[in-house]
């Protein structure tokens, strides 16, 4: 999935002409293996363990030709995976297509798994299929995954602007920039809601007005003064941070001008009731955070087993490296930050450079995360290999641990979803590379021991690099 960026947003603001690819692309030819899975001798059980790896793919002919990208393997087992030296690219069941450039991962809501567009890109042709909602459809009876694919139209065309989605198991939600001309019918763009399951609009949407924006855009010049007199020429909710928290919906907000630029380093969330046309509740803001995160499936938030929520903010310079990264929170039953509750990195570590953290979950007064052991100072270091080192971070003391055992290891760019909670169980992704103790899987990590071991692993030249865990059962 393509980083949503800042200039796309104002592209497609100004130039209106909005690019579709048909959903009849052809579809990516399966991986070839090193061995065929041989058919299960036992009928197939109900639970699905969803493996997602990725792997550095040259691309073969076309336009892209001799060109990189990132291929990405989904592939599924009804028992929980063992042992080590596993392949994640299985002839039988494995979905292939393509891993964005920003990372990625799947999103889950209920018994169902979503992510965006995948086995419907094709590298030989011109255009990519990008930014598109599927759902991933798993048979009872085993072989390979299917998608379903978000069908907005009649004609089963998707706009590929920058969107961003939010998933439950009633209901969907999806932003993307607003149409022009919209204005003049005084709704500024809309929030549309879709069928988790069919993946097709639903008629209940929710309007963000004209007049919402010119209270959003009030109250961000009020925070930051900096922006009254500025030539700003477009405001956009939700592209990198949408979620909803209980009834409410919580969308970022970013203002900028032309250069597709954002016009300030503080932080602004809007809130929208979730349901009845999604009324304007309010805004509140951090200072001086810098970029908000990035969009959903690299699932820069979470909730913990007391509905309060977590996000991260990365932080950011011109590069989004900054020690003003920071992980807050918004109580469950509120809308507004939390104004009693965060964790910078640079409190954390006064005494190190430019670092910053990297995903999050929470559970059991604990926050789970990722700190880069190095500076940050290009592009490139964040990528680097065996960066980042495992940390936990108490809710109460607000105090940082690295957890014990685990050396620093590799994260894809941007993030990866780095934990995984499985069968009430906590499972630590652990990407360690090179000749000094490599690992490529999960370790299994006991909160109340304070010990990792590990789960399971894989052969890194038989389907890439893990990049997610999760668990489905299918229905009877």
């Amino acid at each position: 999935m393509k980083h949503r960026t800042l200039r796309l947003t104002l592209l497609s603001l100004i130039g209106g002409a909005l690019l579709t690819a048909c959903s009849q692309a052809p579809s990516e030819p399966r991986p070839k293996t090193p061995s065929r899975q041989v058919a299960p001798s036992r009928p197939l059980g109900r639970d699905r363990y969803v493996v997602m790896t990725y792997e550095r793919t040259l691309i073969p002919a076309g336009p892209y030709q001799g060109q990189y990208l990132h291929q990405s393997y989904i592939t599924y087992y009804d028992q929980l995976p063992k042992g080590t030296g596993l392949t994640n690219r299985v002839e039988d069941n494995t979905l292939t297509g393509r891993f964005g450039t920003d990372g990625g991962g799947l999103l889950q809501a209920g018994q169902q798994l979503y992510r965006y567009s995948n086995s419907f890109n094709n590298h030989t042709q011109g255009a990519l299929l990008v930014n598109t909602p599927v759902r991933l459809v798993f048979s009872p009876t085993g072989g390979r995954i299917g998608e379903q694919v978000y069908q907005d139209t009649d004609n089963v065309n998707f706009s590929q602007t920058p969107k961003n989605i939010f998933v439950t198991d009633r209901v969907g939600y999806l932003v993307e920039p607003p149409s022009p001309g919209i204005k003049e019918l005084g709704r500024y763009y809309t929030i549309d809601t879709f069928d988790p399951i069919l993946m097709q609009p639903l008629q209940g949407k929710l309007y963000i007005t004209n007049t919402d924006i010119e209270q959003i855009n009030a109250f961000t010049e009020q925070v930051t003064p900096a922006l009254k007199g500025q030539s700003l020429s477009y405001t956009a909710l939700g592209l990198n941070l949408l979620v909803r928290h209980g009834d409410v919906l919580l969308l970022d907000v970013q203002r900028g001008g032309e250069a597709g630029v954002s016009a300030t380093k503080d932080i602004y969330l809007a809130a929208y009731e979730a349901t009845n046309g999604g009324r304007y509740l309010g805004a509140s803001a951090l200072k001086g955070t810098g970029r908000i995160g990035s969009a959903s499936e690299l699932l820069q938030y979470c909730h913990d087993e007391q509905g309060d929520l977590y996000l991260l903010a990365q932080g950011g310079d011109a590069l989004g490296f900054y020690r003003n990264s920071m992980i807050y929170r918004v109580r469950k039953g509120q809308y507004e930050i939390d104004p009693t509750w965060q964790v910078k990195v640079s409190d954390l570590f006064p005494d190190r450079g430019a670092i910053r953290f990297n995903g999050i979950f929470a559970r059991g007064g604990k926050v789970y995360t990722m700190v880069s052991v190095g500076d940050l100072k290009t592009e490139d270091d964040q990528s680097r290999h065996n960066l980042w080192q495992h940390y936990t971070i108490d809710v109460a003391t607000r105090s940082a641990e690295p957890i014990p055992g685990l050396l620093p290891s590799s994260s894809f760019v941007h993030g990866v979803n780095n934990v995984a909670y499985i069968d009430g169980k906590i499972y630590l992704r652990y990407v360690r590379l090179g000749d000094e103790q490599p690992y490529n899987g999960y370790y299994l990590y006991d909160p109340e021991a304070r010990s990792a071991t590990p789960a399971f692993s894989f052969e890194p030249r038989r389907g890439g690099l893990v990049a997610d865990f999760k668990k489905i059962t299918l229905p009877r």
